[in-house]
């Protein structure tokens, strides 16, 4: 199946792009998609997670990734860190800075930082810090809010674009798996109570918000690779699940390309482990664990969008996304949600 990425365009008008969360996580409006369209509020949807037998998050922890220094000239410059390779080398987004010069010093309000560029053959960057990334990011870095809500991050950012179940020990991601923020400690414990949970982790990079190129789509597109981590217990449940013909439910498409990926056909069960992906879900994809899902609204030509319409199905989720539009939703990252109830290309 080919198609281009303007068949999954869709008009919005830029009031509906949420600037902000809403006042209280559970607050947000949800789409439920099913036969026929409904809204609820988020904290009235428990009863629709109840009906899986298994729903799965992404612990991910966002790291606060965005780096604002400045050059000798006084010339503005931002990295964002995508992915550490090591202690002191990560992949990176770059803006004002000059890829051709290999050593640079920049300055922080603080202090100087020393920079090496290891490589840019690519839209990303490897670059080399002269001191602990880590340590970087949690003095002068800020949260890596998206780019079209058109302002700095705020002090209110650090908690709202992080899930209430972060793990420390999972950070590592430069976006928020944005269907989690729906969801306070309170509504969580009520889904525990309710059904089965597990937690996977999948670092959210550049290849889930990477623009795709214009011209034609296919199977063998791929995107950036993203690594993940699905521990043993958590494997269990899920082949557990599979086996016993339950329904799982992916809180957020990060969940979702993580098992996905993880399937092995051979097996016909989800490996556990240290692993990394480049699957580009798209229409025509057949789906192997996952039957329901919770999402955001995404972007227009996303490959997000195709995912989601993989999914549902392209018409099913064109019409749902025109539905939001007519009934004033608030879309994307800090927007409301939407609870697809089953998956129409199941294998």
């Amino acid at each position: 199946m080919k198609f281009s990425k303007t068949d999954f365009n869709y008009e919005l008008p830029n009031e509906l792009v949420a600037q902000y969360p809403a006042q209280q996580r559970t607050e947000s409006k949800t789409l439920i998609l099913d036969d026929k369209h409904s809204i609820l509020d988020f904290k009235d949807t428990l009863k629709h997670f109840a009906e899986y037998d298994l729903v799965v998050l992404n612990e991910t922890k966002v790291r606060p990734a965005r780096i604002l220094l400045q050059k000798d000239s006084g010339a503005d410059v931002e990295i964002l860190i995508l992915q550490k390779t090591t202690k002191y080398r990560a992949e990176c987004l770059a803006k004002g800075l000059n890829r051709k010069k290999t050593h640079q010093t920049l300055y922080s309000p603080n202090f100087p930082v020393k920079i090496k560029i290891i490589s840019n053959a690519s839209k990303s960057i490897e670059i080399e810090f002269d001191q602990d990334i880590e340590k970087l990011c949690a003095e002068i870095g800020k949260m890596p809010i998206p780019p079209y809500l058109g302002r700095e991050a705020e002090e209110l950012d650090v908690e709202r674009y992080q899930t209430v179940f972060a793990n420390d020990e999972r950070l590592g991601s430069a976006a928020a798996p944005t269907a989690s923020l729906h969801m306070d400690d309170e509504f969580l414990k009520k889904v525990e109570q309710a059904t089965q949970v597990c937690k996977i982790n999948l670092n959210v990079g550049y290849g889930t918000f990477e623009p795709l190129a214009d011209g034609l789509i296919d199977s063998a597109t791929k995107l950036h690779e993203e690594d993940y981590y699905i521990s043993t217990s958590s494997a269990d449940l899920i082949n557990n699940t599979l086996e016993n013909k339950g329904k799982v439910l992916s809180v957020g498409t990060t969940t979702l390309r993580a098992l996905e990926a993880a399937f092995d056909l051979k097996a016909h069960k989800v490996l556990s482990g240290h692993q990394s992906t480049d699957i580009f879900i798209s229409p025509g994809y057949k789906f192997k664990v996952v039957d329901g899902l919770v999402t955001n609204f995404h972007l227009p030509e996303s490959s997000l969008l195709m995912l989601v319409a993989a999914f549902a199905g392209k018409d099913n989720i064109m019409n749902a996304y025109n539905y939001a539009v007519q009934e004033k939703m608030r879309f994307f990252s800090y927007g409301d949600a939407m609870i697809i109830k089953k998956c129409l290309s199941k294998s």
